[in-house]
């Protein structure tokens, strides 16, 4: 049996180098700026690690930037660290300056976010941090908590110390001895977020085991292991449904809340890994290296490894992930989703309400309707996210590209749909440009109450007879208008993007009829593609890209190298069915009679600049819920409370010159 019911709504110039150099002051920071008129020139390609003492210098050792990078010519730029290190005079007539440095600084030759954070000295949070001094001389040294508890105290001088700072917080280093000159230091423990593939073996099992228990631990034993502020990956599927499969309008997508909903959600699954290995990181996938050398055999990225993450589409008929470490992952079902979460899908899933597939585990597609990989060739490039970069006006040019065309491909690159009734669209959909508007323009007229999901089916329904559909009481379709017709009403035709469809439908027999019934049947997506997307793992490291890449711009615009506003906003597309802009009121409405909401043109809840994001326990120092606006300048790279960093900013291996700009 199946019945049709409401979906409750849910309120709510120029730089030298950036790259690590080794400075005779002792930071790995920026060097002299210089800009004009002209476009912002590309960074440049040469660092000079300079021997000084005094006033004079004394020598110095030049790497090309993109061997620094790569970590190609290590070797020589342990060789100009030593040689600085041996030329900087004797202690008496210089004060101490200290290097702080890990294992993946020292082998790859850059520094944390490529020293463009303000920290001078930053520490990888519960990993081995090296302390030494550049001068090499023997030290007493003593580590301290800013509280003035000592951690640690050499019992003799010693030439370095290999310590793990155990929370995030800022550190005070002190140095003396007979050959050294006193002196104190901060040092700054950070998370680090990381790249996938710069990361160890060990390091990188260690964050897909932490991940993975988040996922296999329920709510309830996640709070009784590791404390209240644990969230399960359900807990976090929960909450990301509620913001963007919500019958009134997406609160969370296609608008200016974008960045800040997958920021914060993301920092709350990193905060719940971290409870369970407090040396992982949310670390992130730089997508844009994998168009550069996989192009469009991108899904032979390790990324998809079974030790990873798993294949990106699965052979078996139901597309489930069947192999590796993610196989069978299960989503939430029967009576243990009803009662936590009160958007499901129609069979008791932790899915989309519109999504009626049954099958109980993490699916995937590499088509989208027959379409493969949505009709893209490969990721989003490198060079798309120099561009965007470099154009943009204010800041909500960029959240509006990374909403879109710098990161959504991925999603439905991964995630995919499947299950058109007519087989002639398999084939039709193949050829238009975006494949993905049906599943869009489908949630379009499911919000404005015309497509209708059954509200629960049994588990022993037939999938064939629990389907959405569009009834004719609600569209007119066969009683007061044609279906060509209702699609114009509808707004539909406004909103397609396929210039080519109507030719195409000609071409293959298909009518405005079959269109509206395609539209209408909704279909099964992958995950990826869904309000449930953090079902799938990939979601996770996919939006650490993002925000380093809006870090790196809101640093460049501080070192003037960059100008655009920052004022709370968003660049709206015109005719896109992904930014409808259309809000609809079902308030009072009673589904059973067929009733229709009142839509109209408004920005949805959840992305005005002082409407509060849903996120709490993000830090120990929060009192109550941010805005959009506060939220924002939370998470400024410069902000000091900032309890994570990434490890590159300026570094883009899949860029020319591994650089954007």
């Amino acid at each position: 049996m199946k019945s049709y019911a409401s979906v409750p709504a849910v309120s709510a110039a120029d730089l030298s180098d950036l790259s690590p150099t080794f400075q005779s002051d002792g930071s790995d920071g920026p060097r002299d700026r210089s800009g004009g008129a002209a476009a912002p020139r590309r960074l440049g390609r040469w660092v000079m690690a300079a021997v000084t003492v005094g006033a004079f210098t004394f020598g110095a050792v030049v790497l090309r930037r993109d061997e620094l990078a790569t970590g190609s010519v290590v070797g020589d730029a342990r060789a100009a660290w030593d040689l600085a290190k041996t030329m900087t005079g004797s202690a008496e007539t210089k004060s101490p300056v200290l290097r702080v440095s890990n294992d993946y600084e020292r082998s790859t030759g850059r520094s944390i976010g490529n020293g463009l954070y303000k920290h001078k000295h930053l520490a990888h949070v519960a990993k081995e941090t090296r302390l030494e001094l550049a001068s090499g001389e023997p030290a007493s040294w003593t580590i301290a908590t800013a509280g003035g508890e000592t951690l640690y105290e050499s019992a003799r001088p010693e030439p370095r110390v290999d310590f793990a700072f155990p929370d995030v917080h800022t550190y005070t280093v002190r140095v003396s001895g007979a050959k050294v000159q006193s002196a104190s230091f901060d040092v700054s423990s950070r998370v680090v977020r990381q790249e996938l593939r710069q990361l160890s073996d060990a390091d990188r099992d260690a964050y897909l085991s932490a991940m993975h228990t988040v996922y296999a631990t329920s709510q309830d034993e996640g709070e009784s292991l590791y404390g209240s502020s644990f969230k399960s990956a359900d807990w976090l599927i929960r909450e990301h449904i509620y913001g963007a499969a919500a019958v009134e309008c997406d609160h969370w997508h296609d608008d200016a809340g974008i960045l800040n909903h997958h920021v914060g959600i993301t920092w709350q699954m990193e905060n719940s890994m971290r409870l369970v290995d407090s040396s992982v990181a949310m670390h992130y996938w730089d997508y844009t290296y994998d168009a550069s050398v996989y192009g469009a055999d991108w899904q032979s990225s390790p990324v998809f490894y079974d030790s990873w993450f798993g294949t990106a589409s699965p052979a078996n008929e139901h597309h489930v992930v069947d192999g590796g470490r993610w196989a069978y992952t299960q989503v939430l079902s029967g009576s243990k989703a009803l009662a936590f979460s009160n958007l499901t899908n129609p069979y008791g899933l932790l899915r989309s309400p519109w999504n009626t597939n049954k099958t109980p585990y993490l699916t995937r597609s590499n088509f989208t309707n027959g379409a493969a990989y949505d009709s893209y060739t490969t990721f989003p490039m490198c060079s798309s996210f120099a561009s965007w970069l470099t154009s943009s006006d204010w800041v909500g040019d960029m959240v509006f590209a990374l909403n879109g065309a710098l990161h959504g491909p991925v999603h439905i690159m991964i995630g995919g749909q499947w299950d058109f009734k007519e087989p002639k669209w398999g084939d039709l959909t193949a050829q238009l440009s975006f494949p993905d508007a049906f599943l869009l323009l489908s949630k379009f007229l499911w919000r404005q109450g015309y497509v209708r999901c059954p509200a629960t089916c049994s588990w022993d329904t037939e999938p064939a007879d629990c389907e959405c559909s569009c009834p004719s009481t609600l569209t007119g379709v066969g009683v007061t208008r044609s279906a060509s017709e209702f699609l114009e009403f509808a707004g539909v035709d406004a909103l397609n993007p396929n210039s080519n469809l109507e030719l195409l439908m000609d071409e293959y027999g298909l009518n405005d009829t079959q269109y509206l019934d395609a539209l209408c049947h909704v279909g099964h997506p992958g995950e990826m593609f869904t309000s449930a997307a953090p079902q799938d793992p990939t979601f996770w490291p996919l939006h650490g890209n993002a925000e380093r890449y809006l870090q790196y711009a809101r640093l460049l615009k501080a070192e003037g190298v960059l100008s655009f506003s920052e004022s709370w906003g968003y660049s709206h597309a015109q005719e896109l069915p992904s930014d409808t802009g259309i809000v609809c009121d079902w308030s009072g409405v009673d589904p059973a009679s067929m009733e229709l909401p009142t839509c109209a043109k408004e920005t949805c809840p959840g992305h005005k600049g002082d409407d509060l994001l849903p996120f709490a326990d993000l830090m120990d120092s929060q009192d109550g819920l941010y805005t959009n606006n506060e939220f924002y300048e939370l998470v400024d790279p410069t902000n000091d409370d900032l309890p994570y960093v990434y490890d590159s900013l300026s570094y883009w291996p899949g860029c020319t010159d591994d650089t954007l700009l």
